[in-house]
């Protein structure tokens, strides 16, 4: 996976991305929509305020759909957690952000024109749903040396909340809180369900063909033998 990090010119007045508090399940079924709430890591101690970049699926590669953003991360106080309206469907985070006082940094896997290559984790959303996602932890790092620069390697982890940002949270944002379920997104290296779809269909044809023997265990509603450990990313 190459990941780019580029920079830029620090953003000015940056807010935590919210969603109007007096809403509810009935109201968001009704105009088909759904909220997830997500808390952000910050990947440096340099970082004030962060954002992940979510997309949609678009053939092999995912488009830009809306940016969800955390401000002043490395407040003690302050919750950590951002909320968007989304419609209902499957989500992919396609890109980070942090911004420093030096500048911004975001880590992206551009694959021409308007698509990203890489998607970190994803989710689900249904109609009328409030659902807390979990704690995208994120982490990056340069690695390797060529003439062409060096490369960008990222860490991620997915996990519930501190219980002090449950805690800060329910204070801060009682009504979404009260309302709110959680189903915590899942790492990119777990395929979504839509993928594992194609994906068996292709051994489908292919076995049909007669070009493979077998479809993968998965496929065929079978017990792999092996154990995938899930690395990070």
């Amino acid at each position: 996976m190459a990941l780019c990090a580029v920079g830029a010119a620090l953003a000015g007045c940056v807010q935590t991305s919210h969603v109007d508090e007096a809403v509810t399940p009935a109201k968001l079924a009704t105009s088909n929509k759904a909220v997830a709430v997500m808390r952000l890591g910050s990947a440096s101690a340099s970082c004030i305020n962060v954002r992940v970049l979510l997309g949609t699926r678009q053939g092999e590669g995912y488009v830009r759909n809306q940016a969800v953003t955390v401000a002043n991360v490395r407040s003690l106080t302050q919750s950590q957690v951002a909320e968007v309206e989304l419609a209902p469907g499957e989500y992919h985070v396609i890109g980070y952000a942090c911004m420093a006082e030096k500048g911004n940094t975001y880590i992206t896997d551009p694959a021409g024109g308007p698509l990203y290559g890489t998607s970190f984790a994803h989710f689900t959303l249904g109609a009328g749903e409030i659902v807390n996602v979990g704690y995208f932890h994120f982490g990056a790092s340069h690695e390797g040396r060529s003439v062409f620069g060096r490369g960008v390697r990222a860490d991620i982890e997915i996990s519930d909340w501190p219980l002090a940002e449950i805690e800060r949270f329910q204070k801060a944002r009682p009504t979404i809180y009260a309302q709110m379920k959680t189903r915590l997104m899942v790492l990119n290296d777990t395929p979504s369900t839509e993928d594992s779809k194609r994906t068996c269909e292709k051994w489908a044809a292919l076995k049909a063909d007669g070009k493979v023997q077998d479809v993968p265990p998965a496929c065929s509603g079978a017990v792999p033998q092996t154990k995938r450990v899930q690395p990070k990313v």
